[in-house]
């Protein structure tokens, strides 16, 4: 009665996009997606997807940065 305890391996992935580039992608590809779409409740969700990314895509700047300013709102 043989027991493998091999470990398991973590697939490691070197990111060649900021955190906060790969965010903004994900917006403008679900604003891309959303205009494709009729208007409903898959559109409504893409849109609120795309806010989200925006919002943590300026948020990671924030605390990024060199001055610890709040982000302006538009």
């Amino acid at each position: 009665m043989e027991v493998d305890y091999r470990k398991k391996r973590r697939r490691r992935v070197k990111q060649t996009l900021s955190l906060g580039e790969r965010l903004l992608q994900t917006a403008h590809a679900a604003r891309e997606a959303a205009k494709q779409m009729p208007p409903g409740a898959d559109q409504v969700q893409l849109l609120a997807r795309a806010r989200e990314a925006e919002a943590i895509a300026q948020l990671e700047a924030f605390l990024r940065g060199p001055t610890r300013y709040p982000p302006r709102r538009p």
